[in-house]
């Protein structure tokens, strides 16, 4: 209640002083004349370049901060690996962008810790935990985020996985090659899968520009991690070098992938007693047991007092 009252404070008296040193109190054709003058034109353009200046300033100055730390950090690529498993861009650029974003945050964590430390009547240990840990928070919530997204990212190709390996496996049947059964299955499935159907896009690209199959195998298991993916991925790059029949691997993959789901969705059932445990425990039983015992507890308050 402190902290909110303060800053109601604080937004009371900027209005105050903005209504104090406000100097634009003319008539409503008066301000449309000097709204459309060109001397109050200049004015604008010249604070347009003042606010772009001292934003470009700022921005300039994060960035600079942010190339030192990419420069003395030795975990560069593991990052542009996260970028690229959550489906963003992983060039220099949108990993300085990335930094420097993480760097917008850490600020504003620590703006939080200092007003929570300065409202608060907290210790002096406390107060230097929420300076501390409040710029940390900041900093690491865009990896966070990342995880998420590339989590999120994965579980929806593995999902979709057996399916799109049953389409695959048909039309390698029917006659067509690898490559032209993945480009297919790409624009079949693009609205039931669209995640998976732009990596197999991708990948028939790169083929048509000239990347090697394998290659272009390889470079699509980095892109999403899925072990699954990436398992099946190493089994078309290994029935292409050894010259198997790719159909009746597809076949075989399908249906251990499908086993494999199945298992997963019985393993996920079988947790759901076991989570619902708590809520049983800490909600409904309560409330179950408030329902039936109230009126025998009235009942008995009521013959009790009767007889005193």
């Amino acid at each position: 209640m402190e902290a909110i009252f303060i800053l109601i404070l604080i937004a009371a008296g900027v209005y105050v002083v903005y209504e104090l040193f406000d100097e634009e109190k003319d008539e409503n054709v008066i301000s449309r004349l000097l709204q459309y003058s060109p001397a109050n034109l200049g004015d604008e353009s010249d604070k347009k370049e003042k606010e772009e200046d001292s934003a470009e300033f700022v921005k300039q100055a994060v960035n600079s901060i942010a190339q030192r730390i990419i420069n003395n950090s030795k975990n560069v690529l593991a990052h542009k690996q996260l970028l690229v498993e959550a489906g963003l861009p992983a060039d220099d650029d949108s990993h300085l962008n990335y930094i420097s974003k993480k760097l917008i945050y850490a600020g504003f964590g620590g703006i939080a810790g200092l007003f929570l430390a300065i409202t608060s009547d907290s210790d002096i240990l406390m107060k230097a935990t929420m300076l501390a840990m409040f710029p940390m928070v900041g900093f690491r919530l865009p990896d966070m985020n990342i995880k998420r997204l590339a989590k999120k990212r994965a579980e929806a190709v593995t999902y979709a996985l057996p399916d799109i390996i049953d389409l695959l496996t048909v039309c390698v049947e029917a006659g067509l090659g690898l490559d032209s059964a993945i480009s297919r299955v790409a624009t079949e499935q693009e609205h039931a899968a669209p995640v998976l159907a732009q990596e197999f896009k991708r990948v028939g690209k790169d083929i048509l520009a000239g990347v090697p199959r394998a290659d272009a195998f390889r470079s699509l298991s980095k892109r999403v991690s899925s072990p699954e993916l990436r398992s099946f991925m190493g089994l078309l790059i290994q029935s292409d070098k050894l010259g198997t029949s790719i159909g009746q691997s597809l076949k075989v993959y399908s249906d251990a992938m499908r086993t494999k789901r199945r298992q997963k969705a019985e393993e996920m059932a079988a947790k759901a007693s076991i989570k619902m445990t708590i809520p049983l425990v800490l909600f409904i039983l309560p409330a179950t047991f408030i329902v039936i015992l109230t009126p025998a507890a009235l009942s008995i308050i009521k013959v009790f007092a009767n007889g005193l």
